[in-house]
């Protein structure tokens, strides 16, 4: 198991009816010994309610694990946003994925999810 695991966020995945299975897999990959989980915000510009709460929901799981959480590629919108809530001071924020070098032999994907590591 490697690990950095990078995981594509997207509204799908962080709706109710896929988000129990975002978390299972996170859950996994933490047993399974990932050290480092980086959320790549690239697929979204906006979040809702909802999709904030799973956000959340995915820092609580990944501290509890003792495990790292990064962020890449956030939108100035969600940038703002986390500013408002006070959740910029929990993240470490990269830039763009494909600006972050990361070896393919390092991430691990999810699965079955439509998230992709890289």
């Amino acid at each position: 198991m490697s690990s950095i695991v990078k995981i594509v966020l997207s509204h799908e995945v962080l709706e109710k009816s896929q988000f129990n299975k975002l978390q299972k897999e996170i859950e996994r990959l933490i047993e399974s010994g990932g050290k480092i989980i980086m959320l790549d915000f690239s697929k979204i510009s906006f979040l809702k309610n909802s999709e904030l709460m799973a956000v959340v929901a995915i820092v609580k799981l990944v501290r509890d694990s003792a495990c790292i959480l990064l962020i890449s590629a956030m939108s100035e919108q969600v940038r703002i946003l986390f500013e408002l809530t006070g959740l910029e001071q929990i993240f470490q924020c990269f830039p763009p994925a494909e600006e972050v070098d990361l070896k393919s032999d390092m991430t691990e994907p999810l699965a079955g999810l439509q998230s992709v590591a890289r």
